[in-house]
C-alpha cells in the first residue's frame, strides 16, 4: 500500500512537472520565436536604408529597452573597436520598425555605451540615457558639470515621432551633476561599449 501511494504521488508529481516544462518551455518559444522576427525585420530595414542612401551602414541590435524586446542603433561611422559615437535609435512598434532618436557623444574618448536598459552618451560636461518602451523613448540628461561657475541641470523629456514631448528641466548643484552623471557611472560599473556590425 505504501508502495503505491508513493508511485501515485510520484507520477504526480511528473506530471506536474511535465505540464510546467510545457508552459514555461512554450513561452520561450514564442519569445524566441518574436525576438528573430524583430532581428529579421530590423536587418531588413537597415539594408534597405543602405540601398537607399547608397552609404556603407552598421548596425547594432541590443535589449535597451523597459522589457525585452531588442532596439536597433544604426551609424555611417565605425571605430576601429567597432564602437560608435553617435547613432540613429530604432525599435519596432505597430507593426513596423519606428524611429525614436539620435544619440550622439563627443570624441572618441566617449562611445556609446549599453549598461542595463539605457544606452548612453556623454562627453566631459554632460551625460543622456535612453531608454525605448514601443514607439516611445525616454530620455534623463545631466549637464553643466566641470565648467567653473556654470549652473548645472538635471532633465527628462519623452520622445515620440522623433520629437521631444513633456520636458522636465532643474536646477542642481555641480556635486549632485558629477554623482549623476550617467556615463561615468555606467563606464566605472560594467557599462560596455556597443558594438556595431557591417550591413551586408
Amino acid at each position: 500500500m505504501f508502495q503505491r501511494k508513493v508511485t501515485r504521488k510520484g507520477l504526480a508529481a511528473l506530471l506536474l512537472f511535465s505540464v510546467a516544462v510545457s508552459v514555461f518551455g512554450g513561452k520561450s518559444s514564442v519569445f524566441a520565436a518574436g525576438k528573430e522576427k524583430y532581428r529579421s525585420s530590423y536587418l531588413q530595414y537597415v539594408k534597405q536604408q543602405q540601398k537607399k542612401s547608397q552609404k556603407k551602414l552598421y548596425y547594432a541590435i541590443i535589449n535597451a529597452s523597459d522589457g525585452k524586446m531588442p532596439v536597433l542603433l544604426v551609424t555611417t561611422a565605425r571605430m576601429r573597436d567597432k564602437g560608435a559615437v553617435h547613432a540613429s535609435v530604432y525599435s519596432y512598434s505597430g507593426g513596423k520598425v519606428v524611429y525614436i532618436t539620435e544619440m550622439q557623444s563627443t570624441g572618441t574618448a566617449y562611445p556609446l555605451l549599453k549598461k542595463g536598459k539605457y544606452i548612453i552618451s556623454g562627453w566631459h560636461h554632460s551625460s543622456q540615457r535612453l531608454m525605448v518602451s514601443g514607439a516611445k523613448g525616454y530620455m534623463e540628461s545631466v549637464d553643466g558639470f566641470g565648467i567653473e561657475n556654470a549652473k548645472c541641470h538635471k532633465k527628462s523629456w519623452m520622445i515620440l515621432n522623433g520629437k521631444k514631448k513633456d520636458l522636465v528641466s532643474k536646477n542642481i548643484s555641480e556635486k549632485k551633476a558629477m554623482a549623476l552623471d550617467y556615463y561615468s557611472n555606467a563606464y566605472e560599473n560594467g557599462g560596455k561599449p556597443i558594438v556595431f556590425q557591417k550591413v551586408k
